[in-house]
């Protein structure tokens, strides 16, 4: 809530780009992370959780940037279709637009008589009679849009940062041998940390307590990356690892 004499900021317009790097961050590290974790649980290697890790985040970078990308281009073109349909009523049916606006501004509250001077004088202007239709009638903000290609980007990069990350502690083992129990900690550490953190930047977004935030995003991915760890676990007692060797 804002303190009293306090601006109050609405972030609606980056919306689109903040979704887009929450999903890559978490997608890095909680869909990477519980990969690269599944792994270590079956083989207990650090380096074949490194390999599975990069592996997995490369595909998936590829993969879900290019899905964002399409995903956002598709949205617009449906969008920018029905902006060039209402553009096409105005200028051929604008006595129909005017009853629209009409319409609109009666079940607001304002009177008849109100309502169609209002009507009237916004018909003068056809942009500003397709802002009116795009907010009222198909409820499109355009100025809120975000290029395909810049969503598709941010979520790649997002998505190679967060994937990077759970593996760092892995990568550090197979060059410093350290131990795969401590290199496991750490990665877990390392997870939680960034959860927190991001969990805790998106309150400005989400309106969410300083904690609740945070907690949300470091409960789900706990959840996430101890199942995943497990599963791998069940999987190496079920497939031993020695199965795999010559």
């Amino acid at each position: 809530m804002a303190e009293a004499g306090k601006e109050v900021q609405h972030r609606t317009e980056e919306a689109d780009v903040f979704r887009t790097k929450v999903f890559g961050i978490q997608d890095g590290l909680i869909g990477v992370g519980s990969i690269a974790l599944g792994a270590a649980g079956f083989s207990h290697d650090s380096l074949l959780v490194v390999v599975t890790g990069l592996i997995a985040t490369i595909a998936q970078a590829f993969s879900m940037g290019v899905g964002e990308f399409i995903s956002t281009r598709v949205r617009m073109q449906v969008f920018n279709n029905e902006i060039r349909k209402e553009r096409y009523e105005i200028d051929n049916y604008p006595e129909k637009e005017r009853d629209e606006l009409i319409s609109f501004y009666l079940e607001k509250g304002i009177p008849k008589e109100e309502s169609e001077k209002i009507a009237d004088i916004l018909m003068k202007n056809k942009e500003v009679v397709l802002n009116e239709m795009l907010i009222h009638e198909l409820k499109i903000f355009p100025d809120e849009f975000q290029a395909p290609v810049k969503l598709g980007l941010i979520m790649a990069l997002y998505l190679v940062t967060g994937g990077i990350i759970p593996i760092i502690p892995f990568a550090f083992d197979v060059w410093l041998k350290f131990g795969f129990i401590l290199a496991l900690t750490g990665s877990v550490v390392l997870i939680i940390i960034t959860l927190s953190l991001f969990g805790y930047l998106s309150t400005r977004y989400t309106g969410l307590s300083r904690w609740k935030g945070p907690a949300e995003q470091v409960l789900t991915g706990i959840i996430a990356l101890a199942g995943s760890y497990f599963a791998g676990y069940g999987l190496s007692l079920l497939i031993p690892t020695q199965s795999f060797l010559p």
